[in-house]
């Protein structure tokens, strides 16, 4: 008997009592305790006590069928990650896409041989303690990642702070080579900064620690905010930063900080990869119970090959800043679609080289209950 297997529990539904009585007596002479229920809602309800490492799924059954069962364990958190594989006499392509649209992992057809019942039981356990394994080692690698962040962030803040007060003091007495020094020492360390903060968003938002304070927002407040503050970055260059919103907009439900949060990344974004002189646009509009928030700019665009890499952890494409002086971590945009995500939006972009690129976003409109 398989060790491994002792420790494994299944669980077999299906309104065919000889099914049920064939499946529980081969999966027990492998080793694996066996769970067996005759309807859909026995089975939710012991799962939610109990959860099982996998579950075979019959569909027709009186009652609650194998889809709604399935979508029904997708929507818990606690469930969704349970392997369920359908095993049903429905042959139709269109019944083995559905089972894999509502969140199953296999399918296979009665008769069944139980040779094979076995063998895809096996990949599946094996698949899902891998799974269990990598996230194990994932949430290990962003808490190391915030520890080191965060005993980064102090010391660096005393060197730029520091550094800050001596460029100041000595200013008039330097040399044009000293004064060049500072200005690298202060924007290497701004850099630095900057990635920090990032990784330890980064840190947080990874290991399920995003801490949002939410509320029913008027979405042109962030906006605002943030384009004051872009505006007065972009100046310099003459590069105009203009809103568009020709309606009056409904509140989102959202975290204030967390959405100036986004915006700032996108504008900041936008203004790296433009030209001199070249617009930046802010757009709002509702539209299917959403406020949408678009930012588009005048830049050189991204290669549509090179696309796939936004949206990645450093994922920096060979499109390069309009200033040598700009530096890119490679995070921003992974920022924002994390917090966008986690407030129930989406975020997607348009770009094409030589006409610049559109990023927005999306947030739920506030219900009145909220």
């Amino acid at each position: 008997m398989n060790k491994a297997a002792e420790r494994v529990n299944i669980m077999v539904v299906d309104d065919t009592p000889a099914n049920l009585k064939l499946l529980q007596e081969m999966l027990q002479a492998k080793g694996y305790r066996v769970l067996v229920f005759p309807d859909g809602k026995m089975a939710l309800n012991a799962a939610s006590k109990n959860p099982p490492d996998l579950i075979l799924l019959d569909i027709k059954m009186p009652g609650m069928n194998g889809f709604e069962v399935c979508e029904r364990l997708k929507s818990d958190e606690a469930l969704k990650g349970i392997p369920v594989i359908f095993i049903s006499a429905l042959t139709e392509t269109a019944e083995k896409v559905k089972a894999f649209s509502v969140g199953g992992v296999d399918y296979v057809t009665k008769p069944f041989q139980f040779e094979e019942i076995n063998a895809r039981v096996e990949t599946h356990l094996r698949l899902r303690r891998q799974q269990i394994e990598l996230k194990v080692l994932n949430d290990l690698k962003n808490y190391f990642l915030g520890m080191a962040a965060h005993d980064l962030r102090n010391p660096l803040g005393a060197i730029i702070g520091f550094g800050e007060i001596l460029n100041d003091e000595l200013s008039s007495s330097l040399t044009p080579r000293q004064a060049h020094f500072f200005d690298v020492i202060l924007k290497a360390s701004g850099f630095m900064r900057g990635l920090i903060n990032d990784l330890l968003d980064i840190s947080a938002i990874e290991s399920g620690h995003i801490s949002l304070e939410r509320q029913p927002v008027d979405i042109t407040v962030p906006v605002t905010r943030s384009v004051e503050i872009g505006r007065a970055l972009a100046s310099k260059y003459n590069m105009p930063i203009t809103i568009s919103c020709p309606e009056l907009l409904p509140q989102v439900f959202a975290d204030n900080r967390r959405i100036e949060q986004v915006i700032d990344n996108l504008l900041s974004n936008a203004m790296k990869y433009s030209q001199p002189g070249t617009d930046i646009t802010v757009r709002l509009r509702h539209e299917n119970n959403e406020v949408i928030i678009t930012v588009a700019d005048q830049g050189p665009g991204i290669p549509e090959k090179e696309q796939l890499k936004l949206f990645k952890a450093f994922g920096k494409t060979s499109v390069r800043p309009a200033s040598r002086e700009d530096r890119a971590t490679g995070l921003g945009l992974l920022i924002v679609k994390r917090i966008v995500e986690a407030h129930g939006g989406k975020v997607w972009f348009v770009s094409e080289p030589g006409k610049g690129s559109e990023f927005s976003f999306s947030l739920p409109v506030a219900s009145c209950g909220q």
